[in-house]
């Protein structure tokens, strides 16, 4: 007979991947206008709505509104940034805002300076919990090759929290299951969801993936399960100390893509991961893949 502890565990892990299907239907809903509906993202969780409120709070540490005010803020923090060319009202538009007002109101309240500050390199003065600078140099002699990558259906493994710590955490989970169902041949995946220059470590979401084999399926266990779009992007191979790979992403950022004549799309940053190569590792070999948009 099945022990309690698995019981419970896999009750959390139930509740958990409802309350994950919540957050990612929020992120790809960010640029509507009309309000997100609490009876609507409780039936995505399969949640009452009297109860949904309470559960949504205790499990983000915010209000549902908060939370999604929060999300379109830095959702647009990181447009401003990376897509330089891109007006600060169609941003608003894309993240949700009627008026370029209402956002820059929102956006100065939020971060301590204009959408136009921020762009113009006060980004690089924003630490979601000190205010500290950033003190971070971009590496040189990038290789950056561009190319088209397919649609892939991934298992997914996703923990909250500082980057410092969440990686090893989703990895160690994700492993484990990996080698449990002989899925050891297939690619990886790291993603970090969001901006830890512009979110707070609490709220930082990192998820590891595995590729899933073409029309295979688990045995009585509920995984969650996601797409990572395919489309055109820029690859970085790194090999070097795991400290290393935000830098490499900040010189992809700083150095490459304003150069390139691209824009990037709105998809996550995904770290790719060959069979063979433990994502844990220190040094590590990865591929930092930057979706961009057409």
């Amino acid at each position: 007979m099945p022990r309690i502890e698995d019981k419970r565990h896999d009750k959390a892990a139930a509740f958990a991947q409802r309350m994950n299907r919540v957050l990612d239907f929020i992120d790809t809903h960010l640029a509507e206008t009309e309000p997100l509906r609490l009876e609507a993202l409780a039936s995505v969780a399969a949640f009452s709505p009297f109860h949904f409120h309470r559960i949504f709070r205790a499990w983000t540490g915010e209000t549902l509104q908060d939370f999604i005010r929060h999300r379109r803020l830095e959702k647009a923090g990181g447009q401003l940034v990376h897509n330089p060319a891109t007006t600060v009202q169609t941003v608003a538009q894309h993240c949700g805002f009627t008026s370029a007002e209402a956002f820059s109101r929102a956006f100065s309240q939020h971060f301590g300076m204009s959408p136009s500050a921020w762009r113009s390199g006060g980004y690089r003065h924003w630490d979601p919990v000190q205010g500290r600078a950033c003190d971070d140099r971009p590496c040189a002699g990038l290789d950056v090759r561009m190319r088209c990558e397919p649609d892939r259906t991934v298992a997914y493994f996703r923990l909250s929290g500082s980057y410092q710590e969440t990686p090893d955490q989703a990895w160690s989970t994700c492993m484990e299951w990996i080698r449990a169902n002989h899925l050891e041949m297939q690619p990886r995946f790291g993603m970090a969801l969001d901006d830890p220059l512009i979110t707070p470590p609490a709220r930082c979401r990192y998820d590891a993936c595995v590729l899933l084999p073409d029309g295979w399926e688990p045995r009585g266990e509920r995984i969650s399960r996601k797409r990572i779009e395919g489309g055109i992007y820029a690859c970085l191979a790194y090999s070097g100390p795991r400290a290393g790979i935000a830098a490499a992403w900040l010189s992809m950022l700083g150095e490459w893509l304003p150069n390139s004549g691209h824009g990037l799309s709105e998809e996550p940053f995904v770290e790719h991961y060959a069979p063979h190569v433990t994502p844990t590792g220190d040094p590590i070999s990865v591929e930092l893949c930057m979706p961009l948009s057409e």
